[in-house]
């Protein structure tokens, strides 16, 4: 297997490099492809499956029309064979149900365990809105044959359009959706994610039926903590279809989607709460304003959600409520809703100041306050003297813990806090 692996290794990067001495050769060279991304050696398959993702990056002049029609031509093969890559082999299975117990302890994170991933605001990232979207669900970063299978497939429904991609697919999606299986159902899940950006518009006609589909498995007590994730994700994926229906004269549809997000915002699976909190602010980045009257149970939510999660959580809830402020605005000031989640903010980031002034989740908890008193105004004036009192104690803190710390923090390395 090892030589199958390099021989495939080899092919995808001179593919990549030096696309035209393959040209000549392609046909043979995608059939022998196609077969290695069904090997029974994952090491091998990985490294094939490669090759499709590498296929559809290709730039346009590198990438002839005899290349496209090609492998056009094996999509209908293809397809089948992604598929069954995005389903969790056994072994992955046994790990994830050993992982979902020990999510499920009430243990906390270390800080030192959580990369330092911190909010952005809109205006920073010049309003992309399609990170969060294209973000893979799975917490970690191995890359394997399932990742690369839903990375080809997304790439490809992009190359290729509606038109070519969704007649292969459409069967073997069906028939994954319809499957007995959750784990079967998850990588089905998964694919209609993948192809969001690629068929959303050709998917229009099918969101109808696979809307209530992915609330139902949102929210079923009894769906594993790997489907309700990969449901709250696509949901995301296909929020500016659920907005579009709001424009449309369904008003309720975005209350829906809100209150099953939400049911599952208190979940006890840290990935679930991970995965609900992504999906939300991307709901949020495509909804804006239509969220509004959903803000103060949102918010209520939110801040129970507050009291339970640790660290992985935490930092994601932060980027919510930094990205509820920036594409909601000067609203979430209004009324009473600053007092339902201002204080309980101010109450975590004193508790770190005081415990540890270094600890990874301040900093993104700082930003996210930032982003929400730039918003609020004169509206966030009963709690600015406090704030700023924590901020100047925090930076105090900070300075006396790294003069007396016999650890040498270099300056490229050091956390910014």
């Amino acid at each position: 297997w090892e030589v199958r692996r390099l021989v495939c290794q080899a092919i995808v990067t001179m593919l990549s490099l030096r696309t035209e001495y393959l040209q000549p050769h392609f046909p043979a060279i995608a059939e022998f492809m196609l077969n290695a991304t069904s090997d029974p050696n994952e090491d091998v398959a990985l490294e094939a499956c490669e090759f499709w993702l590498t296929v559809a990056s290709l730039e346009e002049e590198a990438c002839t029309n005899e290349m496209y029609e090609y492998v056009g031509g094996l999509l209908p093969r293809l397809m089948p064979v992604l598929l069954r890559g995005m389903v969790y082999s056994e072994e992955q299975r046994i790990e994830l149900l050993d992982a979902n117990e020990l999510d499920e302890s009430n243990a906390a994170d270390r800080s030192q365990d959580v990369a330092p991933i911190f909010h952005t605001s809109s205006a920073k990232r010049g309003g992309d809105e399609s990170d969060d979207e294209g973000e893979d669900p799975d917490e970690d970063n191995d890359w394997n044959v399932r990742k690369c299978s839903a990375a080809s497939l997304d790439c490809l429904s992009s190359m290729y359009g509606p038109e070519v991609i969704l007649p292969p697919l459409l069967p073997g999606l069906k028939e994954s959706l319809e499957h007995s299986d959750e784990w079967i159902r998850e990588a089905g899940v998964l694919a209609l994610g993948a192809i969001a950006d690629g068929c959303s518009e050709a998917m229009v006609e099918h969101m109808g039926q696979l809307h209530p589909f992915l609330m139902a498995q949102l929210t079923d007590p009894s769906s594993i903590p790997q489907l309700k994730s990969i449901a709250a994700w696509c949901l995301g994926r296909y929020s500016h279809w659920a907005v579009d229906q709001v424009h449309a004269g369904q008003p309720d549809i975005l209350g829906q989607m809100t209150e099953a997000l939400m049911s599952r915002a208190l979940d006890a699976n840290r990935k679930v709460q991970v995965a609900m909190c992504s999906a939300f602010g991307v709901l949020v980045e495509a909804a804006g304003d239509l969220l509004v009257p959903y803000l103060e149970p949102v918010y209520r939510t939110l801040m129970q959600a507050l009291s339970m999660y640790h660290a992985r959580s935490l930092v994601t809830l932060f980027d919510i409520l930094g990205s509820m402020a920036d594409y909601l605005g000067p609203v979430i000031g209004e009324g009473s809703l600053p007092s339902i989640f201002v204080p309980p903010l101010l109450q975590v980031w004193h508790q770190l100041a005081r415990n540890n002034p270094l600890d990874r989740i301040s900093l993104p908890l700082v930003e996210c306050l930032a982003s929400t008193a730039l918003v609020m105004g004169a509206n966030y004036q009963p709690w600015a003297l406090q704030t700023f009192d924590g901020a100047m104690s925090m930076i105090e803190r900070c300075l006396m813990h790294l003069s007396t710390s016999e650890d040498n923090y270099a300056d490229e390395e050091a956390d910014p806090i």
